[in-house]
């Protein structure tokens, strides 16, 4: 069976004022596109298929745009199967679930999926899927742990580190016990697939990830005896702990800044027995990014579209530093006209941006919504190391207070 892994597509995306609609829909083209010549059986999303902001609305006619472009892989048989990340919000998710023919039908008898459709799993569950050569593989299928998806009650713990605590106990057992799952066959190979932070994992920013930010798994709590580990939610891509068949595929495209210099694409595997599988990296270009900084706009300004080429498409912030004849509307009118997805404009000796404000989202906690923040906004800095290490010690002892 062959499988492209994929995860972290935030679909519906906006970054500030900007959709990101066109730029994610181009790039799940070039997945369809990439399924058809590596003839894939299996197309897996190892969550956050969709971004937090989207409404039910948005999200169908997302998946709308999912139907169409995959339109000859589920003719042949493919099948799409995704689980639910932590961007992925229960409400919307399960609204669109019980509404759309894409929505996960149950298992037949012998728990084996019907190909040729897309299956949106919002619950741990253990399948199996059949390829048109008639091979199976089995899935074991791990969705992000929110407490609504591992029965766990606000009564069962008093803080968010409690609460995470509690979450990885549940899971890290559900991944333990998933072999004696009534459904489990152990004569088939298998795919471990889930949205989870494994320590370890290299990640953006210069701090460490603590229980207040974020579920915490160890590698081991993976039990990685699994032909393949397919993991979403760390968007840059890279092997765990020393094993090439534990991998984060990375996010479709750039997100935000902090994504400026990560590869995308994806990863495909054939499986043919229980033995671990090595993938192969698929790439795929993702939206150019640009950090600007002007400080002669008179000299500068004419020389942009030579020294960025791909002004039309790419997302740019710019900071420029105000002097000569220039106004700062005369130049903030030049800047809007050159880059047409001009995201940010700040003023280095102002202090503050202008009417296009920084994105940051609040994510786990304050501690990591400040860290976000200032590591978003120092980019470039030369102090940028200096202030995110006065920030943590102010962090630890409003910690400890």
């Amino acid at each position: 069976m062959r499988i492209i892994h994929t995860a972290d597509w935030h679909l519906c995306d906006r970054l500030g004022r900007l959709d990101r609609t066109a730029d994610l829909q181009a790039r799940v083209e070039v997945v369809a596109k990439l399924c058809d010549e590596h003839t894939a059986d299996v197309l897996l999303i190892a969550g956050d298929v969709f971004s937090e902001q989207a409404s039910v609305d948005d999200m169908t006619r997302a998946l709308e745009h999912v139907r169409k472009t995959f339109a000859p892989f589920f003719r042949r048989g493919g099948t799409i199967l995704a689980v639910t990340g932590n961007h992925d919000r229960d409400g919307r998710i399960n609204m669109v679930r019980a509404g759309m023919t894409l929505a996960a039908p149950d298992a037949g008898a012998d728990g084996t999926l019907a190909g040729g459709r897309m299956y949106l799993l919002n619950g741990r569950a253990v399948t199996t899927l059949k390829a048109a050569n008639g091979k199976r593989v089995q899935f074991v299928l791990v969705p992000y742990p929110f407490p609504s998806r591992y029965e766990l009650s606000a009564a069962d713990y008093r803080s968010k580190e409690e609460e995470n605590r509690l979450l990885h106990a549940k899971v890290a057992e559900w991944i333990r016990t998933a072999a004696t799952d009534k459904k489990f066959d152990v004569t088939l190979p298998t795919v471990l697939t889930a949205h989870l932070h494994v320590r370890g994992s290299e990640a953006h920013g210069l701090y460490k990830m603590s229980e207040r930010d974020d579920v915490l798994f160890d590698f081991a709590d993976l039990n990685p005896s699994w032909a393949y580990v397919a993991l979403g939610h760390i968007h840059k891509p890279q092997a765990l702990g020393g094993a090439a068949n534990v991998r984060y595929p990375g996010s479709l495209d750039r997100l935000d800044f902090g994504d400026t210099h990560d590869d995308h694409g994806v990863l495909l595997l054939e499986i043919d027995g229980p033995n671990a599988v090595v993938p192969t990296r698929l790439p795929i270009p993702g939206t150019p990014f640009h950090s600007i900084t002007i400080t002669d706009a008179e000299t500068e300004l004419p020389t942009l579209a030579e020294k960025y080429p791909d002004f039309a498409t790419a997302i740019v912030r710019v900071t420029v530093t105000p002097g000569g004849s220039l106004s700062r509307d005369d130049i903030t009118r030049q800047l809007r006209k050159q880059f047409p997805r001009l995201h940010d404009l700040r003023w280095a000796d102002a202090g503050t941006p202008s009417d296009a404000p920084a994105k940051f989202t609040p994510r786990a906690g304050f501690e990591t919504t400040v860290r976000d923040y200032l590591t978003e906004q120092l980019d470039g800095d030369p102090d940028r190391e200096a202030v995110l290490a006065l920030a943590e010690t102010y962090l630890k002892d409003a910690g400890e207070a």
